[in-house]
């Protein structure tokens, strides 16, 4: 297996949180403890057994509607993506995956030894994936699909029935569609359902990073058929032998909680959404693809203005970041992030608008 480095991640390791208006971190900003309803006392530190806490795999279960066999608890949605791929892939594999993408999908696959053919969500078309397309690309050499809905980097929502046609496709042909769903409860828009629920063909995977502001905990988990979860806890005994308890205790409290704080980031997200959307207006030169929900959003940029200068730009001169497309295969675009508090991202928003009048000046 040959393991290279993660540009968006040592990227992000870098300069995240460095900064003093940070466009770039994906998550709502952090839950208090205050809002979770936790004291230090609440928190155990060790877990009541060997099976770690069940109640955290009972309550994802019901979420689903699955038996919690079908459930397992990771550490983030990072890890579930990577046994994932072990689960279901071996060198020689076919690959489909999403452009852009999440570059942690890409390289699991392709440490894997999988290879990968792309499939194009075009600026163009809303960022939607096209079915003609997935029609095209799926053959009976295709292992797995991955996806993310709602789309990383664009916001995007994938249909319900979309979604269904995916599976049924995807199950023809024999291969598994992985969809990475961070951000799905917080959709705008109704209706949307998690991939697994559309049959056996398809896997779901979560966290409590993105929506819930519990990115430090890391907790995530996968949602498949009983033997998909249990070829991924084989290949977890290679990495990790227990969660943290006091983690998992976390998660289970927050996951009770979990319409009041898929709440509190809606409010923020479309609150911040609608900041970008008067921003935007105001300007001739930018476009976006408005999100489905989530908390981010792509930005594309004017011809001329390369991304990765004018993030660079932003970093050192304004104490700004906001992520490059580049680090999701896709050229002239800015992932912007909503999850802040709203001074921030308005502060933001005016430097990021200084820094493309700077660069197109020069061009001039």
């Amino acid at each position: 297996m040959a393991l290279r480095k993660i540009d968006y991640l040592e990227w992000a390791r870098t300069h995240m949180g460095r900064v003093k208006f940070d466009l770039a971190k994906s998550n709502v900003k952090p839950v208090t403890r205050e809002e979770l309803g936790l004291a230090p006392g609440d928190v155990p530190l060790s877990a009541p057994g060997e099976e770690g806490f069940p109640e955290l795999r009972e309550i994802l279960a019901g979420r689903y509607g699955v038996p919690p066999s079908n459930v397992l608890v990771t550490g983030g949605a990072t890890m579930a993506i990577y046994l994932a791929c072990a689960a279901l892939l071996d060198p020689g594999h076919q690959v489909i995956l999403e452009s852009p993408n999440y570059e942690p999908l890409y390289r699991a696959a392709t440490a894997r030894g999988a290879e990968v053919s792309m499939l194009e969500r075009r600026f163009e078309r809303g960022f939607q994936i096209e079915m003609e397309e997935v029609e095209r690309s799926v053959s009976r050499a295709t292992k797995a699909v991955f996806l993310t809905n709602l789309h990383n980097p664009s916001g995007a929502a994938t249909s319900p029935e979309k979604m269904l046609s995916i599976g049924q496709i995807a199950r023809d042909a024999g291969a598994v569609v992985v969809s990475s769903e961070v951000y799905l409860d917080n959709a705008l828009v109704p209706g949307l359902k998690p991939a697994a629920a559309f049959g056996p063909s398809l896997v779901s995977i979560g966290s409590l990073s993105k929506v819930y502001g519990l990115g430090g905990i890391r907790i995530g988990w996968m949602v498949g058929t009983e033997a998909v979860i249990r070829k991924a806890r084989l290949a977890l005994d290679y990495v990790e032998c227990d969660l943290p308890a006091p983690s998992e205790a976390i998660a289970a409290a927050a996951l009770r909680k979990a319409d009041v704080l898929a709440e509190r980031c809606r409010r923020i997200a479309g609150r911040n959404f609608g900041i970008v959307r008067e921003w935007l207006s105001r300007r001739d030169d930018l476009r976006w693809v408005e999100p489905d929900g989530g908390t981010v959003c792509m930005v594309k940029l004017p011809p001329g203005v390369d991304a990765m200068a004018l993030s660079t730009l932003l970093r050192e001169r304004f104490s700004t970041l906001v992520v490059p497309g580049e680090f999701f295969w896709i050229k002239g675009f800015i992932r912007i992030s909503c999850g802040m508090d709203e001074d921030v991202l308005r502060q933001g928003l005016r430097n990021v608008a200084k820094g493309i009048d700077q660069i197109k000046s020069r061009g001039a």
